[in-house]
């Protein structure tokens, strides 16, 4: 590297003297790894005819130097390329691959613009790591970031040759559960602050600020953007990320010497095949990655084949109808002001809406309640959250029948109903006990009770830390994204309550966003919250249906 400091690879080359272009990983666990427990092996690109370079970013697996998260990825990744396109046998053009950190590092150099970087395939990652990644709903996802920090200090810990601390982070990085209830979040573990105090970084700062600036490699990436293949998945934990960058990308001027590609499947982080959540999508889900990765550096390392232009620029897999499906734009994820849809009116049949059983109804014509006062309200005691841990299409009809969730269902579709984009919700609200979160959770319910996730958003009531009752006001904000068929006889739910534990941080009740991680136990406190479904307070969630006689333009595998 230009400092001095030596990074170490494998590199994996054809048996034939010749000239070939470069596919390169850099990656934090171990470059023997390579990512294979998502992509093939590097011996099969070098089999198509490709020198395949993984590294050891800095400070992990062999390489030298103090390991600082993403930040070091810029001038590493920059350096890297060069050094890579300047291989004996290289032809001089390098492509970048890999998911997860080794996706981000590709958006970090790509922020860098090395001359002989060719083109890109992040998966499942962000190049903007607040939004994208480390506060998807705008509160920190510590269910995933916990783990992930003990997993990061377990090899820290085996660097220092501290064979004890290494076995304490392994089982603490697959049973985190207990400390993942202890506040205050800043509060130091002995093994993170010894191995890996970077967790508490990303915690402790729960607003968008000049630290996350400095981990935000979008704007820099638009200024010249390079040639990307985006793999998202709709059960991955960063596909907001995958999906925000896109979008942003997708609004930039396309070309012959410039454009991108989206393939969203029915995957979570790992693994990448047909099964997720129980559910089987069958022989085709699995996308045929690996050819898509071939054909994409191909074309821009190569000069092969001159199809790829001509394709869909979007390939999803619809769940529901388990089939993949094009479009040539992504629909609007994050301005909900651009947003279409059919809209759901809150209303009730008379009885509380408290519970799966209970009076909440999903009408299509505009709200009116037939009985009772005007709202209906749910306590939410910050020490007992209600529980999310995923985005997996779980069945959650056993937790829907808790009464501190408010249900609203729709009648039985009549007909299919086809989803694609990003529902938006605005409900009236009122906390008594100030500032809170408003978490709403979509699901399909099949006639046999089965109520199947589709979706989850979050808004905040109040604001400003403020304690008492707030002012009535309306609640608006983007769900994330989904592609899913629902089928005639099924009904639409949408559940309301305070929180979606541990998949992000629970509020306290009273504080503002920046308090949150040095909140303490004793600060947890219930609050009652009103939800307005009245022709006075309009409460509803418009869904991304697209025209149901659209003509399928089949399997795009």
């Amino acid at each position: 590297m230009r400092d001095g400091i030596t990074l170490y690879a494998d590199i994996y080359r054809p048996a034939d003297a010749g000239s070939y272009p470069v596919l390169l990983m850099r990656q934090p666990y171990g470059r023997t790894l390579a990512s294979t427990v998502t992509y093939a092996h590097p011996v099969w690109y070098v089999g198509q005819g490709y020198i395949v370079v993984i590294q050891d970013v800095r400070g992990r697996g062999d390489s030298e130097g103090s390991f600082t998260p993403f930040i070091q990825e810029v001038e590493d990744g920059y350096d890297t390329v060069e050094w890579a396109a300047a291989l004996p046998g290289s032809s001089g053009k390098v492509g970048m691959y890999g998911f997860s950190y080794q996706g981000t590092t590709q958006w970090a150099a790509a922020a860098a613009r090395p001359p002989h970087l060719a083109a890109i395939a992040p998966a499942m990652c962000a190049a903007d790591l607040y939004n994208g990644m480390f506060y998807p709903h705008g509160r920190f996802a510590v269910g995933s970031f916990l783990p992930w920090a003990f997993q990061l200090a377990r090899d820290e810990a085996r660097r220092a040759e501290d064979g004890e601390a290494e076995q304490l982070c392994s089982q603490l990085m697959r049973q985190p559960d207990a400390l993942l209830s202890e506040l205050p979040l800043l509060q130091e573990h002995p093994l993170l602050a010894s191995y890996f105090p970077f967790y508490y970084e990303w915690c402790g700062h729960p607003l968008y600020d000049d630290y996350w600036e400095a981990r935000n490699f979008l704007p820099r990436a638009l200024q010249e953007p390079l040639p990307a293949l985006h793999i998202g998945g709709w059960f991955d934990n960063y596909l907001g990320g995958t999906l925000q960058t896109y979008e942003a990308l997708q609004r930039l001027p396309q070309s012959s010497e410039r454009y991108h590609r989206l393939i969203i499947g029915p995957w979570g982080h790992i693994p990448w095949g047909r099964k997720a959540g129980g559910e089987d999508y069958g022989p085709e889900a699995e996308g045929n990655l690996h050819e898509a990765h071939l054909n994409w550096f191909d074309y821009w390392l190569k000069g092969k084949g001159q199809g790829l232009q001509q394709e869909p620029a979007v390939r999803y897999y619809e769940l529901g109808s388990k089939t993949w499906q094009a479009a040539e734009t992504l629909p609007p994820t994050c301005d909900i002001s651009s947003s279409e849809g059919v809209m759901y009116y809150l209303a009730s049949n008379g009885k509380p809406a408290n519970g799966a059983s209970g009076g909440g109804l999903l009408t299509a014509g505009q709200s009116i309640s037939k009985a009772g006062p005007e709202a209906d309200v749910y306590v939410y005691d910050a020490r007992l959250p209600m529980s999310c841990s995923g985005y997996l299409p779980m069945d959650r009809s056993s937790i829907q029948d808790r009464y501190e969730i408010l249900n609203y269902t729709s009648e039985p579709l009549t007909q299919a109903m086809r989803l694609w984009g990003a529902p938006q919700v605005s409900i009236w609200c009122q906390s008594m006990e100030g500032t809170t979160d408003l978490v709403a959770i979509l699901s399909a319910v099949s006639p046999g009770g089965k109520a199947t996730f589709l979706s989850i958003g979050r808004g905040e009531i109040g604001g400003d830390g403020e304690r008492g009752l707030t002012e009535w006001s309306p609640v608006t904000f983007a769900m994330r994204p989904l592609a899913m068929e629902l089928e005639a006889g099924m009904s639409i739910r949408i559940e309301l309550t305070g929180s979606a534990f541990p998949l992000f941080v629970r509020p306290p009740n009273g504080l503002a966003a920046e308090q949150l991680p040095i909140a303490k136990p004793e600060q947890l406190r219930m609050t009652a919250v009103a939800v307005g479904r009245s022709e006075s307070w309009p409460s509803w969630i418009q869904l991304p249906v697209i025209d149901t006689a659209t003509e399928r333009k089949g399997s795009h595998v």
